[in-house]
């Protein structure tokens, strides 16, 4: 969620390679390219995602000046869902039904016909239904490297990760706190070989975990 406004949880990542010259034209370029558009009124899907600004959920112009002061690129992801409660779905399918077997004099609808009416009524739910909208937020420090994502679910991590590749063609490598004491040891000119001798800690008992 947002990083900038309060507490939040995280995911930290290594930006694997660097930024071409002159990097920020083509940024600004593909960031409005996959910037966040919305539900039109004919479609039916469920969930619509796409970059906006960090500071305005609702802006997705992207001057170089909103998402960019070196060394930092900052971008939010939004998210938004639209969804049908199941009972309001039975309800309306019933409905469905009910109206085509008195208008079509029909004793008997065959399971084929009630999985098109299911998807027809839950196509026309969902362009009625009012989305809910979730932000995350993205930090970049395009000169070490690291980056902060505001989420830690799985799915959604996974979505920033693609759109990132899409976006600035650069994968993502998530940074574990292993990874992050030896960028520290290596920045100290330390052989991060020693990390390999750390043992867990238990506070009742020794160094091994054995009480």
């Amino acid at each position: 969620m947002g990083l900038l406004r309060g507490s939040a949880s995280f995911s930290r990542y290594i930006v694997n390679g660097t930024p071409p010259e002159g990097y920020l034209d083509e940024y600004a370029q593909n960031i409005t390219r996959y910037s966040f558009r919305g539900f039109d009124e004919y479609s039916d899907e469920d969930r619509s995602t796409g970059w906006v600004n960090i500071m305005n959920i609702f802006d997705a112009s992207f001057d170089q000046k909103l998402f960019h002061i070196y060394p930092y690129l900052s971008l939010s992801l939004r998210v938004d869902t639209r969804k049908v409660p199941s009972s309001a779905l039975k309800q309306h399918c019933l409905e469905a039904e009910h109206r085509i077997m008195v208008t079509e004099n029909l004793d008997y609808m065959s399971k084929e016909r009630r999985r098109e009416i299911k998807e027809m009524t839950l196509s026309q739910l969902l362009k009625r239904a009012i989305p809910r909208t979730n932000t995350y937020d993205m930090i970049w420090n395009i000169k070490s490297s690291v980056l902060i994502f505001g989420s830690v679910s799985s799915r959604t991590c996974d979505e920033f990760a693609e759109l990132f590749l899409k976006t600035f063609d650069l994968n993502l490598s998530p940074l574990f706190p292993y990874s992050l004491a030896a960028m520290g040891l290596s920045r100290e000119g330390i052989n991060t070989d020693r990390l390999d001798s750390i043992r867990p800690f238990d506070i009742n008992g020794d160094s091994d975990g054995h009480t």
